[in-house]
């Protein structure tokens, strides 16, 4: 095999590799994920990049609580979503990346 032709597979394991990779951030992406609000209170669901999709609240639940401890569970869920959507993202990518160093 002559460099050219060495270079050239090269390239085409290269750019095999990066749609690997590129298609794992993708699918990241788009995988919505749910988390419980504390004290029963619903649901919060991001998108797979961390942006919020829905909450969804028990209505029964929620008049339980005062309007600053409501707002607090809701927003600690929501930020409890959005880093474990990014780790989760985070994760496909590098277990691709290491599919593609084997």
């Amino acid at each position: 095999m002559n460099t050219y032709d060495r270079l050239y597979n090269l390239a085409k394991e290269i750019d095999a590799n990066v749609a690997a990779i590129e298609r794992a951030a993708e699918s990241g992406r788009a995988m919505p994920l749910s988390r419980k609000i504390a004290a029963g209170l619903g649901t919060v669901t991001v998108d797979g990049s961390g942006a919020l999709i829905s909450v969804d609240l028990d209505r029964d639940m929620a008049m339980m609580q005062t309007g600053a401890s409501l707002a607090g569970h809701v927003l600690r869920a929501i930020n409890e979503a959005e880093k474990a959507a990014a780790a989760r993202r985070e994760a496909m990518i590098a277990d691709a990346t290491r599919v593609v160093e084997s």
